[in-house]
């Protein structure tokens, strides 16, 4: 589980944009961060859960009081994950893109927690940045 941070570490088209601001006709840009789509799946459900309209293969530009609210259900996803939920509840909180994610998560279960726990801090520290100079920030989709 990984953000991708420089551009240059893409390989292909098939990533999730997460760019600070509007979407400005631009995919690609050198301040976003990308996902592939399997990590960002971890993410999703509170994004979906917050910001109706998301659509995981459109542009959605995302108003900062509605990530307010997705930082506020994903500091309770860290808190879900720091006491090591049973896999029924954790599908609650987090998504699986593919049906062999959810098994490979499983295989490795409490690594996962710690990792995916450090993913969604990384994350939420890098919006709340973003949220300083932004009244949005874009979810770019594939």
């Amino acid at each position: 589980m990984m953000i991708i941070k420089d551009i240059k570490e893409l390989e292909g088209s098939c990533y999730i944009e997460v760019l600070p601001g509007k979407y400005l006709d631009k995919c690609w840009n050198d301040n976003s961060i990308f996902f592939n789509e399997e990590d960002f799946a971890f993410l999703e459900t509170s994004i979906e859960k917050e910001f109706e309209d998301y659509d995981h293969y459109a542009f959605n530009e995302i108003p900062k009081e509605v990530w307010i609210k997705i930082l506020t259900r994903l500091d309770k996803v860290i808190l879900l994950l720091e006491q090591q939920p049973g896999m029924e509840l954790l599908r609650t909180y987090i998504g699986f893109f593919y049906r062999c994610s959810e098994e490979d998560f499983i295989k490795e279960y409490d690594d996962n927690l710690v990792s995916l726990c450090e993913l969604i801090t990384e994350f939420k520290t890098w919006i709340n940045a973003k949220l300083t100079e932004n009244d949005f920030i874009s979810i770019l989709g594939i």
